[in-house]
């Protein structure tokens, strides 16, 4: 499965801009002497700490700005009855910073695993059909950048329905999690796979012109075969593919016309293959049954 893509920055770069922020920080609380409080100013560089860096690195910035608060406070020419207060005070300087920090460490991995969850397919551990639409016009961008071809394959349950009838939701949903790991395993790192809708799947396969569509399918094809062989009502699936020399303006009319090659697939009696490589003369070719 493709793996989320989100902007970061350069670890060097942000354990830089933080420390930058500590020192910034510890120059103000100087500047503005002992009797105006500034302190709250140092959860700015430990949140960007947190946010951009990790846990780790929090606690260190928590403990540099506890130090820097001692530093810059004492030079302004803040003096306490006994030595033991500068002791208390930083370590509840200390705590604040750290918890503060931490809480929202973990809060920025709390985030970016519920955006994960929701770009999957809770049965089947796919992606789902709206981040395969996200993923897809990363992938076609980049192919319309370098000229690459790309192919669109869609998969269909044949008789499907026959399961969920005769023996229940639940023998579907552990015939499905089947079909998704044998779709998983068949596929390349690079390639992109999807639950798009009850038993329908999508493939999408990055720089993959005819002949090695044509032998990434089959393999597809064999694992499906192999996952849906052991089932006590024959299914089998049917799966249209579209080479795309040229990427079209629109993912929407690809996807039309895979899925009318899925539909040329049941139509040639189920459990096929045809592939077909669009705006090159090549026709569709129809491979014969899984079942």
């Amino acid at each position: 499965m493709t793996r989320l893509r989100s902007y970061r920055l350069p670890k060097p770069l942000a354990v830089l801009l933080t420390l930058c922020g500590v020192i910034l920080v510890a120059e103000v609380d100087f500047v503005s002497g002992i009797e105006l409080r500034v302190y709250p100013l140092y959860y700015l560089p430990i949140a960007f700490a947190a946010w951009y860096v990790g846990r780790s690195w929090t606690v260190t910035v928590a403990v540099s700005s506890v130090a820097a608060w001692v530093a810059s406070n004492y030079l302004a020419g803040q003096h306490y009855s006994r030595p033991a207060i500068w002791i208390f005070n930083a370590a509840m300087h200390g705590f604040s910073f750290i918890v503060v920090g931490v809480l929202l460490a973990q809060l920025k991995v709390a985030l970016a695993h519920e955006k994960q969850l929701s770009r999957l397919d809770p049965l089947t551990g796919l992606m789902n059909a709206r981040a395969f639409d996200e993923e897809a016009a990363r992938v076609l961008a980049v192919a319309r950048r370098k000229k690459r071809a790309v192919t669109l394959a869609y998969i269909d349950l044949d008789d499907f329905k026959v399961v969920n009838d005769s023996d229940g939701h639940h023998a579907g949903d552990e015939m499905l999690r089947g079909v998704a790991v044998a779709i998983r395993t068949a596929i390349r790192a690079t390639d992109i796979a999807a639950r798009i809708g009850g038993d329908e799947f999508a493939l999408l396969l990055p720089e993959t012109a005819h002949d090695e569509a044509q032998i990434a399918l089959d393999r597809v094809r064999a694992r499906l075969r192999e996952a849906l062989s052991g089932c006590r009502h024959p299914v089998s699936a049917s799966i249209g593919g579209v080479v795309f020399a040229t990427i079209p303006d629109s993912f929407q009319n690809m996807v039309r016309a895979a899925d009318r090659r899925m539909y040329a697939a049941k139509t040639a009696g189920k459990g096929c293959l045809v592939l077909e490589v669009d705006g090159l003369g090549i026709p569709g070719v129809v491979s014969g049954h899984l079942a």
